[in-house]
Parts: structure tokens; C-alpha cells; sequence
């Protein structure tokens, strides 16, 4: 019955619109029209409070989203749909009341969380976030109008019940636009800690494990004949799919590559060398030091800096655990137990952003390092696992592949200066390895990200560099 009601209310939308008086293409002209007047009132507006009253965007945004609502309500009902008039002042009330309710919760929702995405994780203009969302949202609000606010059906009636099926279905989709609250809710943290637990397990094994069930690659079939192609020269990169997590996305790739004329014991000296001085080195680190050195642990403090699709800054702190397993194996562990988000970045009023505020590009990352000889070198694993806010659902088609590709793409440049820098012929003592750590946020996108994800240079690994200029990966 539901599904029968939704088609009957499907055709009746359809048959208003393509009427038998070929009214369609007329009503759709001046609804764009109308729509392109009301954004350039919002554009104005927004762009008035942002650049010149130097208002936060999201509520020039708001601002700019009613004065359109309410300009295009008036050239609606003047024009677009004048066939429909109403003759009394409370039937005018009442839809202006459904056209801020339906065609404004379209507008606001949808242009509030697409703009607070483009512009605040992917990093857009202000200005153009606004076209963007203006231009999503407004086929919603053509057929949102057509079908309930400019009906003449009789309130209460079924026709005018099946229509607001389509309408309501399309906000909760753009809703789902919609930023997160900022910080991992409880539901999460539990997520992510049994799938740490998982990770740390399988890592542990990895000291009594046989050299062919040695690393994170050769568990289940992840790659098969992954060792030929890397003792070939080549970086093998893979994507493992984890359980999704309620409120939050868990994020884990693994790259390997050969690294050649080094041996365990000198590898993971060089990588424990000057530990707190990241930023004589990478550009990306702002500021490091080393907080605590107790043999094999490293405690680290780095201020980063990343800039990719946005720019975004951290404090963080990584507790950072070597263990020589053997003469012909190694690991390393990292956590970072410190990420905070940084606000008003290089001003007397930088600080570290309160949970509340955080973009959720980042909430938790590990990494696990496996280091493995074998004739004529060290072959060099990083398994990286972090946790950020969920994509938006409207924005994953889109959003997932780029942030697969990013993080895809920077790990690779990871482990390609990892083996340059190693594979050096002449470093100098003062040209030891930079603690970089990779960061992954989404959303964060999203973020949101989004969250939506951006992955920064580093995965929780010590590397050595030949100059402040370093090509890593960035």
C-alpha cells in the first residue's frame, strides 16, 4: 500500500507540473528566475556581512538563506504559481508558514551543511560554497513548491498527504548533510577500541609470528605476491575495509615497500635519532620537541601544519615504542594521545580548540611499523588506523573516492621518501630522522567531513631528511 501511495503521489506530482496546458517550461523558467534574483540576494548579503562586517560564515549564511526565502515567496506567489492565487490574508500566511517550512528547511538545512562542508572542510571560498549548495538544493524546492506550498488540494486531504513524501524524503537527505557534533560520541570510542584491540593483538603477534606471516600484508590474502612485487622495486598499497562505526569512520591502510643496503639495528637507530626536532626539517612541523625518552619510548610533541584541501593545524603528542624483536625484525608502534585542533593559528589569540569546537577531521590514529630483513635489505611496512567524523551521506559518492585517494596518495609519498632518505649515500649526524606522523581527517567532511579525510606527512614513523625541504611527503 505504501509503495502504491508513493507512486500515485509520484504521478500526481508530475502531472501538475507537465500540466495540459504546457504550463511546465514556463513555471520552470521563472522559477529559476525567481531563484537566481534570490541568490543574488543571498550572495550579496553574505558576502556584505563575511568580507566587509567580518561576520563567522554560517551565520551570514543563515542571514543571506532568509532574505532569499523570503524575496522568492513573494515573486512565487506574484508570479511563478500566480495561476494558483489565494484571495485571503490567512490562506497567504499559511503559505508563507509551508514555504518556510518545507522550502526553508530545504534552504537552510541543505545550504547551512553544504556551505559549513565546502567551505569549512574542503576549504572553498565562502562564496562559491554557496553556489554550490544554492544549486543542489534547488530542484528540491521546485518540486517541494509545486507539489505542497502552491497545491490547492484540500489540506488534510490523501493527495496532499502523499505529497509531502518526496518533499521530506529529499530534506532528510540533505540533512544528512549536516555537520556532526563535534567530538566522538561514547557509541564511537567503544567502536574504535575493539577495533584497536584487534590491531594491537595481531601486532603483538607479530614477535613470535613465522617471517611469512610476519606482516599485516600477508594476513588473509591482502595482497598476494605483494613480497615479489616490493623486492621488485615496486610499493605495494592496499585499503582494508573495517566495520563501520556508529557517529564516526574508521580509516586503515597498509603500504609497504624494500629498502635496500640497510640492515634492522642501524634502520631503527637512525629512526630513533633526533626524536623533538621535526621542525629544523619539515616545513609542515611548526614546532616539535621531545618530551620524554625512556629507552626504546619516545613521548613527542609536534605542532603541524597541513594544507591540502584545507589547512588545518594540530598540537599533538605520540607515544612512540620500538621493539627489536630480533637481528632480522623490528617493530614500532605510535599513538597519538594528544590531538587538538588549533583556532586562530599564528595570532595572539591562537588556542587550542575545546572538543565542542573540533572539526572532527581527526579524532584517533594509530600506526604500526614492521620492519622485516631480508637479502639485501629491509623490507618496511606501515599499517596507519585513524578514526574521524563520518562523510555525509548526500556527499560520499563524491567525498569517498577523494579521500581514498588522498590518503592513498600520501602514504605512497611516505614510504617513497622513507626509502630515499634511507638509501642515501651521505648523511651528516645532524640529519636524522623527523618523527612524522600521518594524519588522516574527514569528515570530516564532511566532515563531514566530512570528514570529510586529509592525511598529512606523517604516520607515526621517525624520518631521516636531508634538508628542510625535504620531499615528503606533504
Amino acid at each position: 500500500m505504501a509503495s502504491s501511495d508513493q507512486s500515485a503521489a509520484g504521478s500526481s506530482i508530475a502531472a501538475r507540473i507537465v500540466s495540459p496546458s504546457g504550463t511546465a517550461i514556463p513555471r520552470w523558467a521563472a522559477f529559476n528566475a525567481v531563484g537566481l534574483a534570490g541568490m543574488l540576494v543571498q550572495l550579496g548579503i553574505v558576502a556584505l556581512l563575511v568580507e566587509v562586517l567580518h561576520v563567522h560564515f554560517a551565520i551570514a549564511t543563515a542571514v543571506g538563506v532568509e532574505a532569499a526565502i523570503l524575496n522568492n515567496f513573494v515573486w512565487h506567489q506574484r508570479w511563478t504559481w500566480r495561476d494558483r492565487p489565494v484571495r485571503r490574508h490567512r490562506d497567504r500566511f499559511a503559505r508563507l508558514a509551508r514555504f518556510h517550512l518545507l522550502n526553508g528547511s530545504v534552504s537552510l538545512v541543505g545550504n547551512l551543511g553544504l556551505t559549513t562542508f565546502f567551505a569549512g572542510v574542503m576549504g572553498l571560498d565562502v562564496v562559491a560554497s554557496n553556489v554550490i549548495a544554492i544549486a543542489a538544493c534547488s530542484l528540491v524546492n521546485f518540486v517541494a513548491s509545486d507539489s505542497l506550498v502552491f497545491a490547492r488540494p484540500t489540506p488534510g486531504s490523501r493527495q496532499m498527504r502523499s505529497n509531502l513524501t518526496l518533499p521530506l524524503a529529499a530534506i532528510a537527505l540533505i540533512a544528512s548533510a549536516s555537520p556532526a557534533a563535534a567530538g566522538p560520541s561514547a557509541p564511537t570510542i567503544a567502536a574504535w577500541q575493539t577495533y584497536q584491540a584487534q590491531i594491537d593483538a595481531r601486532y603483538g603477534e607479530s614477535a613470535s609470528a613465522a617471517p611469512d606471516r610476519f606482516f599485516a600484508l600477508d594476513r588473509d590474502g591482502h595482497a598476494p605476491k605483494w613480497r615479489t612485487a616490493v623486492l621488485g622495486g615496486e610499493q605495494t598499497m592496499i585499503k582494508v575495509d573495517p566495520p563501520s562505526v556508529p557517529d564516526g569512520k574508521i580509516h586503515h591502510w597498509i603500504g609497504a615497500i624494500f629498502v635496500p643496503g640497510v640492515t634492522i639495528e642501524a634502520l631503527v637507530d637512525r629512526l630513533e635519532q633526533n626524536a623533538g626536532r621535526e621542525s629544523q626539517s619539515y616545513a609542515d612541523v611548526l614546532a616539535s620537541r621531545l618530551l620524554e625518552r625512556n629507552g626504546d619510548r619516545l613521548r613527542v610533541f609536534m605542532k603541524l601544519r597541513r594544507t591540502n584541501l584545507i589547512t588545518v593545524h594540530y598540537n599533538t603528542e605520540h607515544d612512540v615504542e620500538y621493539r627489536r624483536l630480533a637481528a632480522d625484525r623490528a617493530t614500532a608502534r605510535s599513538v597519538a594521545t594528544k590531538i587538538a585542533e588549533l583556532a586562530d593559528v599564528g595570532t595572539p589569540r591562537e588556542r587550542e580548540k575545546s572538543a565542542d569546537e573540533d572539526n572532527g577531521f581527526l579524532w584517533r590514529l594509530n600506526a604500526y611499523w614492521r620492519y622485516l630483513a631480508v637479502p639485501g635489505g629491509v623490507i618496511v611496512e606501515c599499517e596507519s588506523v585513524s578514526l574521524s567524523r563520518p562523510v555525509p551521506l548526500l556527499l560520499r559518492p563524491v567525498a569517498n573516492s577523494m579521500v581514498d585517494r588522498i590518503a592513498r596518495d600520501s602514504l605512497s609519498r611516505t614510504l617513497a621518501t622513507l626509502k630515499s632518505v634511507l638509501t642515501a649515500k651521505a648523511v651528516s649526524s645532524s640529519q636524522f630522522p623527523v618523527s612524522s606522523f600521518k594524519l588522516e581527517t574527514h569528515w570530516q567532511l564532511a566532515t563531514g567531513d566530512c570528514h570529510c579525510t586529509f592525511i598529512s606527512n606523517s604516520f607515526g614513523q621517525s624520518l631521516p631528511v636531508t634538508n628542510k625541504r625535504s620531499p615528503a611527503a606533504s
